[in-house]
């Protein structure tokens, strides 16, 4: 059996790609992408602080840093080197940045779970939800990707809230209550 030389990396942060023929990896305040196959890098990218976060999009087509220090996610795509996206979370703060099923939508948690903002990759629109529970797991997809469940506290009462993720609305609310 060989082994392949081993590569520097911050924080634990190597992630495969969901295909699988990509490997990435963060060292300090670069993103270094990788063939799996070859472990050839195929790409380098200069991330603006240290790397805290690093995700692969459902699909594989994009990848995000997320840099919580600073506020910022940044974005790029594999297939089009040209292309990268900046998102900014300004005064807001930022804890934690996910995918949503569809690749292109990513979504942001603001310092103190204020909000979670739905950034576009595609027409660049923004959408904000309002109410996050603070808490590890607060929100899941459904297998199809169409909706979005949040765990909310509305009017100091724990709701699960229901989304549709093609334009982010709010369709159901509903109050749980918790048998003691």
């Amino acid at each position: 059996m060989n082994f392949s030389d081993s590569f520097k990396q911050t924080n634990s942060l190597c992630r495969f790609s969901a295909c699988g023929e990509f490997v990435a990896n963060a060292v300090s305040f670069r993103l270094l992408v990788r063939e799996v196959k070859s472990l050839q890098i195929i790409q380098i990218y200069t991330c603006l602080d240290t790397v805290q976060h690093v995700e692969w999009s459902p699909d594989s087509c994009f990848i995000l840093c997320g840099m919580f220090k600073r506020g910022c996610v940044q974005v790029w795509s594999i297939e089009n080197p040209e292309w990268k996206c900046k998102i900014d979370e300004g005064s807001a703060g930022l804890i934690d940045v996910c995918w949503s099923p569809d690749s292109r939508h990513v979504l942001t948690t603001a310092d103190f779970n204020l909000r979670i903002t739905v950034w576009s990759l595609v027409n660049k629109s923004v959408s904000y939800i309002k109410y996050p529970k603070k808490a590890s797991k607060v929100l899941d997809f459904t297998e199809d990707g169409k909706y979005l469940a949040l765990a909310e506290r509305r009017d100091c009462k724990d709701c699960i809230s229901v989304f549709v993720c093609s334009d982010w609305e709010l369709i159901k609310v509903s109050i749980v209550y918790l048998q003691t």
